[in-house]
Formats: C-alpha cells, sequence, structure tokens
C-alpha cells in the first residue's frame, strides 16, 4: 500500500518527535544506574575484552544475550557510561514507533473500503498515525526507551515480524516483494526470542492468524520461508537452551502464581490488576512508571475504551488478531506472582493497546468531524498539542526530579562508583557490599564468591567486575563480616554502599587510625590518601 507525501511526511514528524523523548538529555535522566542495567553493562564490558559474545548470560537468573551484545558495540563506542547502555534502548524504542504506523495501517488496509476519508486520509493511515503518535508519547513506551533492559525489543520485533507477515499475506503485490516480506518477518521473529521471555509466546499469535491464508498452497510456501527464517534466527538460543535446559525458563518457576495457595484466585486477580492498570492504577514501581499513575494518558485510556466497544461491533480479522494479541500477552503478567500491576512484564501489551486506541480515535475523529466539522481540527490539533506537553512535563519534571525516581535507579551508587573510578590507584579501596540482592559470579574466577547484585553499578563504572581488573585498580569488594581482610597498614580507602552506623562502629574498631570525611556526599574512612 502506497501512502501520500502528506502523510509520510506526519510519520516523518512522528518519529522525531519519538526520537526527541527518548534521546533528549539521556546523559542524565534517568538518574544513576540500577544494578540490573549495570550487570549487562559488565557482561557487555567483559565480552569486549575476551571476546566471548554469548547468545544468552546466566548471572542475575539469566538474559538473552542480543541485546547485551549491541550494547557492548555501543560501550566500545561511548565507553562505559550509563546513556551508552540506555542509547541501544532508545533506539529500538524509535523504530518501533515507526513500525506501529506501518502495522496499525496494513492490519486495517482495506478493512471499510473507499469512502470513508478524513481531510484526505484513508481510515487505515488515521489508524497508523494515530497508533505511531500515541506510543512516540507514551510514558510507558517513553521510560523503557531510555533504561537498559533488554524487554524494550519485544515490541521492536513483534511489530516488525506482524507486519511483514500480514504485507506477505497480500495477494495483490509482486510475488518477490511478498517472499521477502515472509524472509524479513520470519527473521524478526525469531529475533525476538532472544529479546524478553514474556516473548517465547509470539508463536501463539502468529499461527492463528495465518490459518485462512494456508489454504492455498502458493501461501504455504510463503509462510514456510517464514517460519524457516525464524528458525534460523533463534537457532544459536535454541542451541544454548538445548545445552543449558535450565536456562529456558530462568527466573519463571520463582515468581510463579503456582507457588502460592491459590493459583486461580491470584490468576484472576493478576487479570484484573493488569486490565484495570491500564486506566486506573497502573504500576507502583518508580522505575517503570510514575508510582500507580494509569499506564495510559486517560484521554488515550478513553480511546481505548471506544475502540473496545467499537470492536465489538465491527468485528473482523484486525479486531480478532489484536483481542487475541492481548489474551497471549496478558497471560505471562497473569501466571506471575510478584509486584502487580507490573509495567515492565506487561509491555508486549503496550502495541495492541495503542492500535486499539487508535481506532477509537478515528472513530471518535469522524463522529467529531460529521457533527462539528468547522471545529473538528481545531479540537484534533489541541488535543494531539496537549499530549505532548503532558508527556514531557510527566516524564521530564514530574518523574525525573521526582525523589523516588534518584533513588529507584540507585543514584548514590552511581555517584560512589564516579567517585572511586577518580582516586589514585595506587591507594588500597574497600567497597563494604552491606546491601542486599541476588548474587552474581564474575566469569573470569569461578573459584570467587559471587557477590550481591547491588555491587554492579559501582563495578561497571570503574570497569571492576573482573579479578584482573579489580588488581589493577586496587578496588576490593568485601562483605560486611570480611571488614577484618582490609589491609590499611600503610594506606587505604574504605566506605560502605549503605550508611550504617554500626557498621561505620565496626570500621573504626578494627582500625582506629582511619580518618572520616562525608565531603563526596557518603562517609569515607581513608589513611594517607588524598581524596578527589
Amino acid at each position: 500500500m502506497h501512502s501520500s507525501k502528506k502523510t509520510l511526511f506526519l510519520v516523518a514528524l512522528i518519529v522525531v518527535l519519538a526520537a526527541f523523548f527518548r534521546l533528549w538529555d539521556l546523559k542524565n535522566i534517568p538518574p544513576g544506574l540500577y544494578p540490573d542495567e549495570a550487570m549487562n553493562g559488565n557482561n557487555a564490558l567483559y565480552a569486549l575484552e575476551s571476546r566471548d559474545f554469548s547468545s544468552f548470560y546466566p548471572q542475575n537468573n539469566g538474559r538473552e544475550g542480543l541485546f547485551i551484545n549491541i550494547q557492548a558495540l555501543s560501550i566500545k563506542t561511548f565507553g562505559n557510561e550509563p546513556w551508552a547502555l540506555r542509547l541501544v534502548s532508545s533506539f529500538f524504542g524509535i523504530f518501533t514507533v515507526l513500525g506501529m504506523f506501518f502495522l496499525g495501517r496494513e492490519l486495517f488496509c482495506g478493512f471499510w473500503g473507499k469512502g470513508r476519508k478524513i481531510s484526505g486520509f484513508e481510515p487505515e493511515e488515521i489508524i497508523g498515525l494515530g497508533a505511531a503518535f500515541f506510543m512516540a508519547v507514551s510514558f510507558w513506551h517513553i521510560n523503557f526507551s531510555r533504561i537498559g533492559f533488554r524487554a524494550i525489543m519485544a515490541p521492536f520485533f513483534i511489530v516488525w515480524a506482524l507486519y511483514f507477515l500480514l504485507v506477505s499475506f497480500r495477494q495483490q503485490i509482486n510475488g518477490k516483494i511478498r517472499i521477502l516480506a515472509s524472509a524479513a518477518g520470519g527473521f524478526f521473529l525469531g529475533l525476538g526470542a532472544h529479546s524478553y521471555i514474556a516473548y517465547r509466546l509470539a508463536p501463539f499469535l502468529v499461527l492463528p492468524a495465518t490459518v485462512k491464508f494456508l489454504r492455498n498452497k502458493r501461501n504455504a510456501a510463503i509462510f514456510s520461508l517464514f517460519i524457516f527464517a525464524a528458525l534460523i534466527a533463534f537457532l544459536p538460543l535454541g542451541i544454548y537452551f538445548l545445552k543449558n535446559p535450565a536456562d529456558f525458563l530462568g527466573r519463571t518457576s520463582q515468581i510463579s502464581i503456582f507457588s502460592e495457595g491459590e493459583p486461580l484466585k491470584a490468576f484472576v486477580l493478576n487479570l484484573s490488576k493488569t486490565f484495570g492498570s491500564f486506566w486506573f492504577e497502573g504500576d507502583y514501581n518508580p522505575r517503570h512508571n510514575f508510582p500507580g499513575a494509569s499506564q495510559l494518558w486517560p484521554p488515550v485510556g478513553l480511546f481505548l475504551a471506544v475502540g473496545l466497544a467499537a470492536g465489538l461491533f465491527y468485528r473482523g480479522m484486525p479486531f480478532y488478531f489484536l483481542w487475541l494479541w492481548l489474551i497471549i500477552f496478558s497471560l505471562p503478567v497473569a501466571f506471575s506472582a510478584e509486584g502487580l500491576p507490573h509495567a515492565l512484564r506487561s509491555i508486549l501489551l503496550l502495541p495492541p493497546l495503542l492500535i486499539l486506541a487508535a481506532f477509537g480515535f478515528w472513530r471518535t475523529l469522524d463522529y467529531v468531524r460529521s457533527r462539528f466539522e468547522a471545529k473538528a481540527a481545531l479540537l484534533v490539533a489541541l488535543f494531539l498539542a496537549a499530549h505532548i506537553v503532558i508527556a514531557y512535563s510527566d516524564y521530564f519534571i514530574r518523574w525525573a526530579n521526582a525523589p523516588g525516581t534518584y533513588f529507584a535507579f540507585n543514584g548514590n551508587y552511581a555517584e560512589m562508583g564516579r567517585w572511586l573510578e577518580k582516586q589514585d590507584r595506587d591507594i588500597p579501596k574497600y567497597a563494604i557490599l552491606n546491601a542486599s540482592g541476588v548474587l552474581a559470579e564474575a566469569p573470569d574466577a569461578p573459584s570467587r564468591r559471587p557477590l550481591p547484585m547491588p555491587s554492579q553499578t559501582i563495578m561497571f563504572l570503574t570497569d571492576s567486575w573482573t579479578a584482573k581488573n579489580q588488581k589493577e585498580k586496587n578496588i576490593n569488594y568485601l562483605l560486611p563480616e570480611e571488614i577484618g581482610q582490609a589491609d590499611c597498614r600503610d594506606s587505604c580507602v574504605i566506605f560502605t554502599l549503605e550508611s550504617d552506623q554500626n557498621l561505620n562502629a565496626k570500621i573504626k574498631k578494627a582500625f582506629k587510625d582511619l580518618k572520616i570525611s562525608v565531603e563526596p556526599g557518603f562517609a569515607v574512612f581513608y589513611k594517607n590518601a588524598v581524596l578527589r
């Protein structure tokens, strides 16, 4: 399907808008560096150093390797900075917005026939533009497009996989284009398995959508290419899981509702919390959301309600497909038993929600135009402008400056890491890890005891995850009970991750000739050292 120059111009504007929201002040927002992000960075640093790029990294409950390997390229180019990790997320987010236009348009292409244009735009173009715009300024999507978590890849891969699959279904286009589209769609689908564990349900969305299509033998051949390309893209991860089957489910069993006493009750409650979060009470984790705010801006939530209601009237393939999408990807959230509603775990629900909201926007626009034609353009312009202004205010002003945001991303750990990197390498430096977390083991020395995840932030910013680098930089990581191992006979620097008066007293007792300084913003004990 060809779009007019006017449509393509608007698409370009939306992509530029998406880029602004995902790249603006990325060096400072979000503040700090959350240990899960830093863990990705440490894996990436080690992969660069060892040339051992893996399809799966088992530390921190296990993570698919594609995102980390791309982050390694960013780190190699820009250095071990938090924004270098997050830049990868930003680009996936930007190109997901572009994909939303093409998917929304393709999904509804020819659904109404001719004669329903508004200001020269076909309905499917308005839906595609609406879906892309809503995602471009969605707090939910902006936020995860600026955090170094691999889950942001999942919407990107499924949106583009489904778009190319739908193009390959179209009988009226050139056969070679259909073949290329099928191969591209399959490749995107397979790569998506390298993104996030919830994505593994994607085949259950694709296969039912192709049943009618496969009745034709030529279509079956094209779809076979789609499946073949998907398997090729999945192959490296598939081989890893064959060799390491315990890593396939990862943390899933730890957070399953089946670990609770009443799993059916928990399942229903989780579903209600998840779907209610779109309109009412959203994720309370300040890393994922403005705590408790609805996941969608209320007017967009209203358009979603209109889209869902109108979909019951229209029915048809696009709506069956979107409802199936919502059902399938609500399951990973509903079967989990941790921190619900959970914006990160439900991120694969965002594309169908916004496409349905865009459909509701089109139906509303069609209604308004027929009754208030003179004011329709003004109303639309005011709505779009308001959404942009509120999105900027919510993310860059309210959320970015909230105290909870700083601590949610462990801004204090990041400050310690930057401070530690500036200290004299000849002085023994000891970070006392008095913060709990999942234990992570460095890959270069399996015999070393694993350390709590909070240490990863400091290790990334000082590039001191491996034993070799720790020795070169004279940085040592100790647990609170290991304070006696610090060597302060000639000189040393000691600090703790978290403020603890009792632990400070133990340090003073163990090393009576230490001085103390709070100039960096946290307590530092030192001897014969010039603090920088």
